[in-house]
């Protein structure tokens, strides 16, 4: 036996990605790779129940490069033909297609053929957790982390998948992934119960054709299929695969899923009609098909059943329809934890994301309560961009889960009637305390609970102004010649002022016109992304030519001047307490936005007007003190430069210019 560990497998996915480079796109080089690679695997062990086509050995293929890629696929087309589980797993990717197939001959040759995949030839001969399998899962992760947003969507990163099968903490029975791409989840948990000395089925359902067939190759390379996961092919919510002799959906103990975030195109109007009682607690938007995913693993549960869910931030806190499915959930007793996670955990997308935990067998300490565990902050850097869960992070999670522990800042356990009061929100920022934001005097620690409840008389923004969304110009309105307005925009507003000199022309009718036109003394807050931009509008800013705003702000538009200076408002919502709120209102997936109802519900001192004004005026007044000496210090800076080089004598040697 060798005693030495398989390495190398990034520096192969570099030179293999140097091989095939021109040949194909990045995402495309794993349905090259993984087939071929499983394929020796399978032909250089014996430790599984498939029939290797006669005549068709990695040693034969590979024995010259001859129509290398035809070969691969008549291979593949035996293999399949004589084990029927492998139908269009292998055969998914055309090998076929390329016109000059040595780049596919030479990373087999060169890179799949520098070692043995023979698993007894190392110390650890394991299927699920040995060396050669180590090895390549190593490889394929070097490609998947390399596809980015196609990577990130058909698989979670590594920590992710770690820690879902310890707060599942199932070690017996069925376990489902109804979006299960690459089969992360099902290994992982698979991995989970042989640690433990148990058993476990599983049972995936990818709608992704390929995917499916990358899963499935996965599932091989650890020996687990497909006596131990199946994986079938389809769209969990318009045609889910899994049911029973009765043809109801087929009933679990437990549930791992990370769902596609925000698909719009779910089957909303599949679920008017839905025939499985999926629904039965509400019908979700038809914008986002989060919440379906979600009420499909709760149908899909045993009546002791666990489903732990990878969710976005808007399934916490969307309104309308899905605010009452919580509510039902929740007050059903379903809803056992929520868990918020750091942002920028997948890949290709930066947004934070949750956990949830849905028990119907929930201890009796937790019964008509939910526990809340606020983890954004524990977290390290994978790359760059990228954060990740470190093992101690995760060990922190499931402690706190698994012992119900109250902990200051991190963890507590919220009654229903607290939850009630929130418009039934699961964000776990409601339900803390103490909520770290940015605010400009720096961090600082909010306690939401002390405002909320303090006698400071309060009123509520959408009782004193307007908040409206802004415009989304058509293409015939478009028109910076003929335009009867200037667009102010994301880019336009810097440092809480409007910068004039690029806004785009538009060209807008009379009704559109007084519908988006802005008015001294309204307030603009951006709506779309992560950094929170205001600005008052000013009648310097109105001289040039009447302005709109985009689609990416909000306007506040005061009612009543007499009554409210808007600078006070904008002061208010630049504090620690108006950024809290304003940061815990974010919702969105690819790009976070700020509902116009929400910055509406906030609720702000009320102040007499000589208050407002009096604040108002100390801030405009230090803004202006602020701006005039850094101007000064600049100036002064680039003075003491000129001198030095007067003195150097190089003076007459250039010319500035402006």
């Amino acid at each position: 036996m060798k005693n030495a560990i398989m390495a190398g497998a990034e520096q192969d996915a570099w030179v293999i990605g140097d091989i095939w480079r021109g040949e194909m796109q990045v995402s495309e080089m794993r349905h090259y790779l993984q087939p071929m690679a499983t394929y020796k695997l399978l032909c250089e062990n014996l430790d599984h129940n498939f029939i290797i086509p006669e005549g068709y050995s990695w040693e034969a293929l590979t024995s010259n490069g001859i129509d290398f890629g035809k070969k691969m696929f008549i291979a593949f087309q035996e293999l399949e033909s004589m084990n029927p589980s492998l139908k269009d797993v292998f055969t998914i990717t055309d090998f076929t297609r390329f016109q000059d197939d040595l780049s596919l001959y030479k990373v087999a040759d060169t890179v799949l053929n520098r070692q043995s995949y023979c698993r007894e030839s190392y110390d650890d001969s394991s299927p699920l957790t040995g060396t050669v399998t180590r090895y390549l899962e190593g490889l394929f992760e070097a490609f998947v982390s390399r596809e980015g947003v196609y990577g990130g969507e058909v698989s979670s990163p590594k920590s992710i998948t770690t820690l879902l099968p310890r707060l599942l903490d199932i070690t017996s029975g069925t376990i489902s992934d109804h979006a299960s791409g690459i089969s992360g989840f099902l290994i992982e948990a698979y991995k989970y119960a042989q640690l433990n000395q148990s058993e476990v089925s599983l049972y995936g359902q990818e709608i992704n054709a390929q995917t499916r067939a990358m899963g499935i190759l996965n599932l091989i390379i650890h020996g687990m299929y497909h006596e131990v996961a199946d994986v079938k092919l389809g769209n969990t919510i318009t045609n889910p695969q899994w049911k029973d002799e009765e043809g109801q959906l087929m009933k679990f103990d437990g549930i791992l899923v990370s769902p596609p975030f925000a698909v719009s195109n779910w089957g909303y109007e599949e679920a008017e009609k839905d025939v499985y009682g999926r629904f039965r607690y509400g019908l979700p938007s038809r914008a986002y098909g989060d919440m379906a995913f979600v009420l499909h693993s709760v149908a899909s549960l045993k009546k002791d059943g666990k489903a732990v869910i990878v969710v976005p931030h808007g399934v916490l806190q969307r309104g309308a329809s899905e605010a009452k499915i919580r509510a039902n959930l929740i007050q059903e007793n379903l809803i056992e934890a929520v868990i918020g996670l750091p942002s920028n955990l997948f890949i290709g997308t930066g947004i934070p994301v949750a956990v949830l935990i849905i028990n119907k067998s929930k201890p009796e300490s937790l019964k008509d309560r939910i526990l809340f565990i606020n983890a954004e902050d524990g977290f390290g850097k994978a790359m760059r961009n990228q954060n990740v869960l470190r093992e101690s992070d995760i060990e922190d999670i499931v402690d706190a889960y698994h012992n119900l522990k109250p902990i200051d800042g991190y963890s507590r356990i919220v009654p229903i009637s607290e939850l009630s009061e929130n418009d039934w929100s699961l964000h776990p920022l409601r339900y803390f305390e103490k909520a770290e934001v940015s605010s400009k005097i720096g961090k600082t620690n909010i306690n939401r609970k002390k405002y909320e409840q303090s006698d400071l008389p309060k009123i509520t923004l959408g009782n004193i102004a307007e908040v409206e969304r802004g415009l989304n110009p058509t293409k015939n309105e478009t028109d910076d010649i003929e335009s009867t307005h200037y667009l102010v925009n994301l880019v336009d507003v810097q440092e809480g002022k409007i910068i004039a000199d690029e806004l785009k022309g538009v060209v807008l009718g009379p009704k559109r016109a007084r519908d988006y036109e802005l008015e001294s003394g309204d307030i603009l807050l951006s709506s779309r992304g992560t950094m929170l931009k205001m600005t008052v509008v000013t009648p310097e800013d109105l001289k040039e030519k009447p302005l709109v705003f985009s689609q990416n702000f909000l306007r506040i538009r005061v009612s009543n001047f007499a009554q409210y200076e808007p600078h006070y408002i904008k002061a208010f919502l630049e504090s620690p307490i108006g950024q809290y709120y304003l940061q815990a209102y974010q919702r969105g997936t690819t790009v976070t936005v700020l509902s116009h109802r929400d910055v509406a519900s906030i609720k702000l001192p009320n102040l007499t007007i000589e208050k407002q004004r009096e604040i108002a005026e100390m801030l405009l007044q230090s803004d202006e003190a602020y701006h005039t000496a850094i101007e000064l210090a600049r100036k002064v800076h680039e003075q003491s430069y000129k001198d030095s080089y007067q003195l150097m004598g190089i003076s007459d040697s250039f010319v500035e210019i402006n």
